[in-house]
C-alpha cells in the first residue's frame, strides 16, 4: 500500500479567501478580441469614476472580467463581463457592441449583456431597477448570473464607501437574493464569500458577537483539525481507498443561519454554536468516482466514532442528492468539543459540491439543471428558486417566516394557488393581514427541498401551538379545583413549585407540559397527582383567582380601581395582577387573591354580578 495514496490537506489558514485562490490582479487581456473589448471599453467609460474615487471601467469592469475570466475560460463570458455596464451606463447600443465582434460572437456577447442591462424606459410603471431586474429573470442564462454574481461580488468589497442606508439595503439583498442564487448554482464557496461580505453591514448588531464565539469555538483550533484530518486519512489507507482529507469551516452568515433555525425548532439556544456540526467539516475525497467506495468508508468513519454518533443526523445526499449537492454526511457529538461533520464524496461529486456550475462548464458537464427562475416582490427585491419551483416556493424565498403568516398571495397582481408554478419574472407578494391559513403536511408535497427543511419546522411549532392549547384546555377544569386559573400565576409567585412540578413530568418549561398533556404523552390523573405533591393545591396555596374580559364600552377610566374595590368589599388581598389591553379597547384581567374563604368567596361572586360595568365574562375559582 503506497503511503501517498491519501493526501491531508497542510493547513495554511483557517479561512482560505476566494481571492486569494482565483489571484484577481490587475485586467490582462489574454486575446485579441478581449484586448479590443478592454480599449472599447476604457473609450465608453472615460471620466466615470466609483464612490472610492477610482477609475471605472479599469477598477470594476476590469475586476469583474478578471474574476469571471479566472473562473470561467470562457471569451465570450469574459468580453461581456467587460461590457456589463456599456450600454447602461454610457448609451451605447447593443447593434454597436455586435459591430465590433462580427458573427456569432458578437451575437452571443450581444444576447449576455442585454441580460445583464437596466432599462432605461421601464415598459409597465415600475421602478426602473425591476424592471431590470425582470429582464435578467426572463433570460435564464448561466453566463447573466455568473456575471451578475461577479458584479455584486465586487460591489460589497466596496460597501464602506456607501451611504449607511444604502450599505443595509445592498447587504440585506446581497444575502436574501444573490448569496441564495450562489447556492441554487451550487457555489458555495461563492455561497459563503458573498454572505459573510455582506452580514457586518446586514446585521451589524449580531456579526460582531457571531465573529467572536464562532472565532473561539474549540472546533477551529489548528491542532483539533489536524488530528482529525490524520485520523481520517488513516481510515482511508485502511479502506485501501485513494483519496484526499480536507475540511472546510462554515461562513459566518450560514452558521448564524442554521443556528437561528435549530433554535426555532428547540433544537438548541442562540447563545451556544455548539450544535451547529458544520462549523468545521471534514472532507473525504476519494479519487476515483467510485461511489461503493464511498459507502464503504462510511462504515469505517460509523465504526470510529463509534457511541459519539449522532444517530438523527445522517445524510445520504448521493442517493437523493440535494439542490445538486452529493455526499454521504455524518454528525458526531465531541464531548468537550461539539458536533462535527465528516462528508464523503467523490472527486467529481465534491468539484461539483463546492463550484457547482463553474465546475460543470469547466469539465464539460451538463448545464440545464442550473436554470434558476428569478422572481421579485412588489418593491423590487429579487429571490430565485429551482426550474419548477411553486407559489409556497417563493413565499420561504421572500421570508421564510411567512410560512405560517399566508393569508393569501398575489402573483403579478392575481390571487394563485400556493402549489401553482412559478414563473421566470413573477412579481410575487404575500397578504399576511386577515385569517392565515394552517400549514399542512400536504404542502411538503408541492415545495423544493429547501423549503421543506423550513416548512417541517413550522409544521413541527404549528403542531406544538395546537397540542398546548388544547393541553391548557383540558388542564383548566384541574386548576379551577384548586383556584387556580393560570400556572404563569404559580411560576410568578411560587416558582420553586413549578419547578419541582416540571421535573416530575420530565418537562423543560410550561409550553412543553401543556403541548405533552394535549399530546396524550402525560394523563390528566397523574399530572392532578403530581399537582398535589408539590402543593400547586388549594388546601397549600388557599388562592382564589378572578378572571374578568369586557369590551371597550366597559374599560373606561376608573373600571380597574373600582374592581380592586370590589376585592376589598369583600374581604380579599390581590397578590398577583395580570392586565391587557387590545388595540380595540376590549380588556383581560386576571387578580389572584388571598384571604378569601367560602363565604367571601360567594360575596364576592354577588359585587362582581352586580358590577356598573358591563363585563363580558367574570370566572371566579
Amino acid at each position: 500500500m503506497s503511503p501517498q495514496m491519501v493526501e491531508i490537506e497542510n493547513i495554511t489558514e483557517i479561512r482560505p479567501r476566494v481571492l486569494g485562490e482565483f489571484h484577481v490582479e490587475e485586467f490582462e487581456p489574454r486575446t485579441e478580441a478581449i484586448a479590443r473589448a478592454f480599449e472599447w471599453g476604457k473609450q465608453v467609460h472615460a471620466g466615470q469614476t466609483r464612490l472610492s474615487g477610482e477609475p471605472y471601467f479599469e477598477t470594476h469592469c476590469g475586476w469583474v472580467a478578471s474574476f469571471v475570466d479566472n473562473l470561467v475560460h470562457k471569451e465570450t463570458w469574459t468580453i461581456a463581463a467587460l461590457l456589463h455596464d456599456a450600454v447602461e451606463d454610457t448609451g451605447e447600443s447593443l447593434d454597436q457592441i455586435r459591430a465590433l465582434f462580427p458573427g456569432e460572437m458578437g451575437e452571443e456577447i450581444a444576447h449576455i449583456i442585454d441580460g445583464l442591462t437596466k432599462m432605461s424606459n421601464p415598459r409597465d410603471g415600475s421602478t426602473r431597477e425591476m424592471d431590470t431586474l425582470r429582464k435578467i429573470a426572463m433570460f435564464r442564462d448561466p453566463a447573466v448570473f455568473v456575471i451578475k454574481l461577479a458584479d455584486k461580488s465586487h460591489n460589497l468589497l466596496t460597501l464602506k464607501y456607501m451611504p449607511p442606508g444604502k450599505q443595509w439595503q445592498k447587504a440585506t439583498e446581497a444575502i436574501r437574493a444573490y448569496g441564495k442564487l450562489a447556492g441554487i448554482l451550487n457555489c458555495y464557496r461563492w455561497r459563503r464569500w458573498i454572505e459573510d461580505m455582506a452580514f457586518p453591514y446586514a446585521e451589524p448588531e449580531s456579526y460582531d458577537t457571531v465573529k467572536a464565539k464562532i472565532d473561539a469555538d474549540p472546533r477551529l483550533n489548528l491542532n483539533f483539525i489536524r488530528y482529525y484530518l490524520g485520523e481520517l486519512g488513516r481510515l482511508m489507507e485502511q479502506e485501501d481507498v485513494d483519496g484526499a482529507v480536507r475540511f472546510t469551516v462554515n461562513g459566518y452568515w450560514q452558521a448564524w443561519d442554521k443556528l437561528q433555525r435549530m433554535a426555532r425548532a428547540r433544537r438548541t439556544s442562540l447563545q451556544d454554536f455548539s450544535a451547529v456540526n458544520d462549523i468545521v467539516s471534514f472532507r473525504m475525497v476519494v479519487k476515483d468516482n467510485d461511489e461503493m467506495a464511498c459507502y464503504r468508508l462510511l462504515a469505517r468513519v460509523n465504526r470510529y466514532f463509534g457511541k459519539n454518533l449522532d444517530q438523527d443526523r445522517f445524510d445520504d445526499y448521493i442517493a437523493t442528492p440535494q439542490n445538486g449537492y452529493r455526499a454521504l454526511q455524518v454528525t458526531s457529538w465531541l464531548p468537550g468539543m461539539g458536533a462535527i461533520e465528516t462528508a464523503i464524496a467523490t472527486e467529481e461529486m465534491e468539484g461539483e459540491n463546492t463550484w457547482g456550475v463553474i465546475y460543470a462548464i469547466n469539465h464539460g458537464k451538463d448545464i440545464s439543471k442550473y436554470r434558476p427562475v428569478q422572481i421579485f416582490t412588489p418593491y423590487g427585491g429579487t429571490r430565485f428558486l429551482q426550474e419548477g419551483g411553486t407559489v409556497l416556493d417563493g413565499v420561504a424565498a421572500i421570508q421564510e417566516f411567512y410560512l405560517d403568516k399566508i393569508s393569501k398571495v398575489l402573483v403579478n397582481g392575481e390571487e394563485r394557488h400556493l402549489y401553482d408554478t412559478l414563473n421566470p419574472g413573477d412579481v410575487v407578494e404575500v397578504i399576511s393581514i386577515g385569517p392565515h391559513l394552517v400549514p399542512q403536511p400536504d404542502w411538503l408535497n408541492h415545495c423544493d427541498i429547501t423549503t421543506a427543511r423550513r416548512l417541517r419546522v413550522v409544521l413541527a411549532t404549528v403542531a406544538l401551538k395546537e397540542a398546548s392549547q388544547k393541553g391548557k384546555q383540558l388542564i383548566h377544569p384541574l386548576l379551577a379545583k384548586q383556584g387556580i386559573l393560570s400556572l404563569d400565576d404559580v411560576a410568578s409567585l411560587e416558582s420553586s413549585r413549578i419547578d419541582q412540578l416540571l421535573g416530575l413530568m420530565a418537562c423543560a418549561n410550561l409550553d412543553d407540559l401543556y403541548s405533552a398533556v394535549g399530546g396524550g404523552s402525560i394523563i390528566l390523573r397523574e399530572l392532578e397527582d403530581a399537582l398535589d405533591r408539590v402543593g400547586i393545591s388549594r388546601a397549600v396555596l388557599n388562592w382564589v383567582t378572578v378572571e374578568v374580559s369586557g369590551s371597550n364600552t366597559a374599560n373606561r377610566p376608573g373600571v380597574l380601581a373600582y374592581l380592586a374595590g370590589l376585592v376589598s368589599e369583600a374581604g380579599g388581598n390581590i397578590i398577583h395582577t395580570i392586565h391587557t389591553t387590545s388595540p380595540d379597547g376590549s380588556f383581560y384581567l386576571r387578580l389572584v387573591l388571598a384571604g378569601l374563604d367560602e363565604e367571601r368567596k360567594e360575596n364576592l361572586h354577588e359585587l362582581f354580578s352586580k358590577s356598573r360595568f358591563p363585563l363580558d365574562k367574570v370566572e371566579i375559582v
